[in-house]
């Protein structure tokens, strides 16, 4: 189960338009659940708001709300909660239970976000595995 990926790990494809050019590039976008959730918590207030737009690095601004605020679905952020690169190879069940979700709940912790830091399993993402695999 430790070398099995991480249940908040995905990968996507977006198409990229270049002007003069008739064919997009296709880009694969690494994304993770866990720190992008992370972001959109942070952003919640002002100091954590700082450090959650040093990890994103894309979003479009047209999606921020009134607090500014982003969207969930447009935050992409370059590391895990552990500050490591989200990569298929590294991404997996063990990372997240042992580095992951304690740097989230610490995070979380150091900008007040107690209750939202209390929601996070100390399984980490072995209980959305077992969910998957349905044991």
């Amino acid at each position: 189960m430790s070398g099995s990926r991480c249940g908040h790990f995905s990968l996507e494809i977006e198409e990229l338009r270049l002007p003069h050019t008739y064919v997009p590039l296709r880009v694969p976008i690494r994304r993770c659940a866990l720190a992008e959730q992370m972001v959109v918590i942070l952003s919640r207030s002002e100091e954590g708001r700082t450090v959650a737009t040093k990890l994103t690095v894309a979003a479009s601004r047209e999606t921020l709300d009134s607090g500014g605020v982003q969207s969930p679905e447009t935050i992409r952020v370059a590391f895990g909660p552990d500050l490591e690169a989200i990569h298929a190879p590294e991404c997996t069940a063990l990372r997240c239970q042992e580095s992951c979700t304690p740097s989230y709940r610490l995070l979380l912790l150091e900008f007040g976000f107690e209750a939202e830091a209390r929601k996070v399993s100390e399984a980490g993402c072995l209980e959305l595995i077992g969910l998957i695999e349905g044991t």
